[in-house]
This record gives C-alpha cells, structure tokens and sequence, in this order.
C-alpha cells in the first residue's frame, strides 16, 4: 500500500511542479519543516516525559488540542506590530498541526486514504 501511495505522491508532485512551480516549492517547505521535527520537539526516547504526538492522536481529545494549535498559530501569524507577527514558521506550524489532525483521522478509522467526494 504504501509503495502505491509513494507513486501517487510521485506523480502528484511531478504534475505540481509542472503547473506550478512555487506550489511545489511550498509543499516541499512544509515538508522539511515537518522532518525537522523528528529531531526536537517530537522526539521520543527514554528520557520523555510526555508523549506530545500521542495526545496529537488521542481519538478524544486530539481533535481539541490540534485545532487550537492551529489558531494559536494563525492568530499569531496575523497579528500586527509583535516580534512574532507575520512568520511563516508559524503558517508551517498551522500546517503541521493540520497534518496531526488528518493522521488522528486516519489512526482512529475516520478517515483511509481515499479522498471523499462531498
């Protein structure tokens, strides 16, 4: 399952970066941002004391948790006049915590990897 995925997201990116290139550029942003993460903040080991990602995925409370995130990030991002205003690390991390709440989805069964027709 996961080798189809990889040439789905193959072919994907290849026909964004054709039609778009800054897009792809975007995308590839947001996910180097996410990989940095494997390394701080979300790492887990012997010495963590609170699994952050486990509560991202809690199927009662991480929808909560992640939506807020997203919030606290964008009002952040849209705040005018502060040190912090209008950072697009923070945008990355908006993006991030959305990522966590499809993950949450996918972990908990409410969603698989076909996309749904509204």
């Amino acid at each position: 399952m996961e080798k189809e995925l990889d040439k789905i997201l193959e072919k994907d990116l290849t026909i964004i970066l054709e039609k778009e290139e800054d897009v792809h550029r975007a995308i590839c942003l947001c996910i180097h941002h996410i990989a940095k993460t494997y390394d701080d903040k979300y790492k887990v080991d012997d010495n963590t004391l609170i699994d952050t990602k486990k509560m991202l995925y809690d199927a009662k409370r991480g929808k909560d948790i992640n939506i807020y995130q997203v919030l606290r990030y964008l009002q952040r991002y849209l705040s005018v006049g502060q040190v912090k205003s209008n950072l697009i690390n923070d945008i990355f991390k908006c993006i991030h915590y959305l990522i966590f709440e499809i993950t949450r989805r996918i972990k908990t069964g409410e969603i698989d990897n076909i996309e749904h027709k509204v």
